[in-house]
């Protein structure tokens, strides 16, 4: 069996933050020394020390539309990498702040000592549960970052041309292969078939929702491919996913004042699978104002309105409606999506009757008790607009505004000039802009001699 000691890795062209907390693995045990299955067990769950947080979503929800800052509290902000990136300057920004990059490749490291591994054990621990999970958690693991790394990093996923700037799929742990980018096709034909055969060899129950599930691999698959408009497949996928579990909160049951509990999703029977990103500071309470645009989507009796938002000490309104309860922001799956995803894709293969049920049986969960009048809506196009809506009211800072903007900037229909204005100047991101692809931090790109955005 290959043992691998860490210090070597910090050095690495492919990896450049030399932090001191890179692995920083629980127990603090060497990575050289793992031996067991629990050993590569417990390097899965270092959940909230690396595996299941600081999510690769960070910049996508900076550079979103759901919240704009004012000019004072812009000006006031001391990290200037994402003081420039609210604006998509990315000529100043030149990719100084690679927490995105350095984290989701961090955790890819850590699936591939596992996965350089796993295989090693004697015949008889392969058949086991413990074996089958340990592989397919490293497996979800590394599809999940490779999925949050390509909707920052890489060009949107289009059928019909495949971009040669896709991902470095390091699939090894070994410091001496040379980075290469992949294509954008390739990157997303890693994340399928890691999800695929991650679906087959995970349990259907986890032992905790930080921990990858059949569901959960599922759900990503159907994510996945959403964003590639295969839009059976993302039915298919959807389906499985509910089929294990659909529940959805009656959001009449929530105290609104601290509606969701800090517990990892344990308690939140929509959480699939928990993970989130950091609490970002110029998203904070106290700084961040919701966009008109977005707060106007929820009608009096919709409960999101005050489940997901109060007001705060300047006079703005601001989101506390993370399935993290707390600050952070959750990032993971969850069933209240997974209707979304079905929803969507029944229109769009046109079963506009299932379409339109699971639409209303998600809303139904999220008004006032007695006030909520289903939807009828028989065109198509129509109801495909409602989802969309749907989709920004449900999925607030979920990390996924970013994503649909990039996806649906490709439909003429759904296209969207995102604008922000700071001391009178408005900047705008316009419909299939480069700047929805984010430059890869400058130092990776000194020590890897990978191609720049």
């Amino acid at each position: 069996m290959k043992c691998l000691v860490i210090t070597l890795y910090t050095i690495s062209i492919f990896l450049i933050s030399c932090q001191e907390d890179f692995l920083d693995v629980k127990s603090d045990r060497s990575i050289g020394t793992m031996r067991s299955l629990d050993d590569y067990q417990a390097l899965m769950d270092n959940s909230t020390a690396k595996m299941n947080s600081n999510a690769a979503h960070v910049l996508g929800l900076i550079g979103s539309d759901e919240y704009y800052l004012t000019t004072a509290v812009w000006e006031a902000l001391t990290n200037i990498p994402r003081k420039e990136a609210y604006l998509w300057n990315l000529n100043y920004y030149k990719g100084s702040d690679g927490d995105d990059w350095n984290d989701a490749y961090s955790r890819i490291l850590h699936t591939n000592l596992v996965l350089d591994n796993i295989d090693s054990f004697d015949a008889s621990e392969k058949t086991g549960e413990k074996w089958k999970n340990v592989k397919g958690s490293a497996l979800f693991f590394r599809a999940l970052n490779f999925y949050q790394l390509a909707q920052v990093f890489c060009k949107p996923f289009s059928a019909d041309t495949d971009d040669p700037l896709g991902l470095p799929l390091r699939l090894e742990a070994d410091i001496t292969l040379r980075s290469k980018r992949n294509s954008v096709k390739e990157t997303y034909a890693r994340v399928i078939q890691d999800l695929k055969e991650s679906a087959d060899l995970l349990p259907v129950t986890p032992l905790a929702k930080m921990r990858p599930s059949k569901p959960a691999a599922y759900a990503l698959l159907a994510r996945v491919y959403l964003l590639m408009r295969d839009y059976q497949s993302a039915l298919t996928y959807a389906d499985l996913a509910l089929s294990y579990s659909d529940e959805l909160i009656d959001y009449n049951t929530l105290n609104t004042a601290k509606p969701f509990e800090a517990d990892y999703g344990q308690s939140n029977p929509e959480v699939l699978f928990f993970c989130y990103a950091p609490a970002v500071n110029l998203l904070g309470r106290a700084r961040m104002h919701i966009d008109p645009e977005l707060y106007d989507l929820y009608e009096e009796a919709d409960l999101r309105k005050v489940v997901f938002y109060d007001k705060g000490s300047i006079n703005n309104i601001f989101f506390k409606g993370s399935y993290h309860g707390s600050t952070p922001f959750f990032v993971g799956l969850s069933t209240s999506e997974l209707y979304l995803i079905r929803s969507e894709t029944y229109v769009r293969l046109n079963k506009l009757d299932q379409g339109l049920a699971d639409l209303n049986v998600l809303r139904s969960k999220r008004f006032e008790t007695g006030s909520y009048i289903p939807l009828l809506i028989d065109e198509p196009s129509s109801l495909l607009y409602e989802i969309i809506r749907e989709r920004r009211r449900e999925l607030a800072f979920r990390g996924l505004r970013w994503e649909d903007l990039r996806r649906l900037n490709q439909e003429p229909a759904f296209a969207r000039k995102v604008s922000k204005e700071v001391n009178g100047t408005t900047y705008e991101l316009l419909p299939n802009s480069g700047k929805y692809i984010w430059r890869i931090p400058d130092d990776v790109i000194e020590l890897s001699g990978i191609e720049q955005n």
